[in-house]
């Protein structure tokens, strides 16, 4: 009883992050075709902070939430330091190979304990205690959800009383999923450091797409390739 009461009155925020697109399965460079892990390769069309070369939240790497909704860590960070428990729960726009797309909650950080003290971008970097990260598949689809209250860029929180009721109930659905966090991991830290050695000018094309090339004009890297070229090193963002 304790630790389901603990888990209510948790403080609950859930945030959207660009997930990497669907890409043809017969794909060389992207391996973990069951999960969404954030954007690495800067593909998903719906991300406008392509140019900047930022690939963003979830840094389950290093279960980290640092770049993105400064207000919403801030929140976070002032329940931390008043003794309450936190979790975050991600979501995304999948998007399909069709172009059709599916919202999905993904993944969860808990958080509590120490007061975080990193900074980036004007506010505390948020550690994760544990995390819970599910394939596509298990992720809870909730594009109706999000049809109908037109939510789509929102953070939403238990502290509106229209929203509580559906993320309590999204956590504890995660919390009873098959954890493939692990996974998540290893194709994000693979995919990171394929696209430093290769994404900026100078570089190859992507040396292990192999002789690939996209003939069939599917592949979402080699259309952002298309439409933007190879990116610019910012120092540190890719991390």
């Amino acid at each position: 009883m304790g630790d389901d009461l603990g888990f209510i009155l948790a403080h609950i925020v859930c945030v959207p992050y660009y997930s990497l697109p669907e890409f043809p399965p017969q794909c060389t460079l992207v391996h973990a075709h069951d999960v969404a892990i954030r954007d690495i390769l800067l593909c998903n069309p719906t991300n406008f902070h392509v140019r900047a070369g930022v690939q963003y939240d979830p840094h389950l790497e290093t279960a980290e939430y640092m770049n993105c909704q400064p207000r919403v860590r801030e929140q976070v960070a002032n329940k931390i330091m008043n003794g309450e428990k936190a979790k975050i729960l991600f979501r995304t726009r999948l998007i399909k190979l069709d172009g059709s797309s599916e919202e999905l909650v993904t993944g969860l950080y808990d958080i509590e304990g120490a007061v975080p003290v990193v900074v980036c971008r004007d506010a505390p970097v948020l550690k994760g205690q544990k995390t819970r990260f599910v394939s596509i598949d298990a992720s809870i689809n909730i594009s109706k959800v999000m049809e109908v209250t037109k939510a789509h860029r929102s953070c939403f929180t238990t502290q509106n009383s229209k929203w509580r009721n559906r993320l309590l109930r999204w956590a504890g659905d995660l919390e009873n999923k098959k954890d493939e966090t692990s996974k998540y991991i290893k194709e994000i830290e693979r995919l990171k450091k394929i696209y430093r050695d290769n994404e900026y000018p100078g570089g190859v094309f992507y040396a292990a797409c192999g002789k690939c090339q996209d003939k069939n004009g599917n592949c979402p890297l080699v259309r952002r390739r298309r439409i933007h070229g190879s990116l610019s090193r910012f120092n540190g963002h890719w991390t």
